[in-house]
């Protein structure tokens, strides 16, 4: 096997590659994007509900049962039983709905 010289040690004839220019390329950011479904916004809005029900349910539990509020409870089903609270005042029923509403709204 005969190997053939291919060029010369004095570098005559060597001629280094020119190397291309790197090009700049436009830089376009790009941003990533989420859309949540309505579904799934509902999903979560009903599983945060349920989870509030299910905290205030469980301090409702944990509570100790207070015998002043349970013999009240006891007065007021024989009260209903007895027919007391079937003919209200307009002026009563007032009251009672403001007590209502402003348990719901915590005034």
């Amino acid at each position: 096997m005969t190997i053939d010289k291919i060029g010369g040690i004095g570098g005559g004839s060597y001629e280094p590659r020119k190397s291309t220019p790197v090009r700049k390329t436009e830089s376009k950011e790009s941003f990533d994007n989420i859309s949540i479904s309505d579904t799934a916004k509902q999903k979560a809005s009903e599983a945060r509900i349920q989870a509030e029900v299910q905290t205030i349910s469980q301090k409702i539990v944990a509570s100790p049962v207070d015998s002043e509020r349970s013999a009240k409870l006891k007065e007021v089903k024989e009260k209903l039983k007895n027919g007391d609270y079937d003919n209200l005042s307009p002026e009563l029923l007032n009251a009672v709905a403001d007590r209502i509403a402003e348990s719901f709204l915590g005034r």
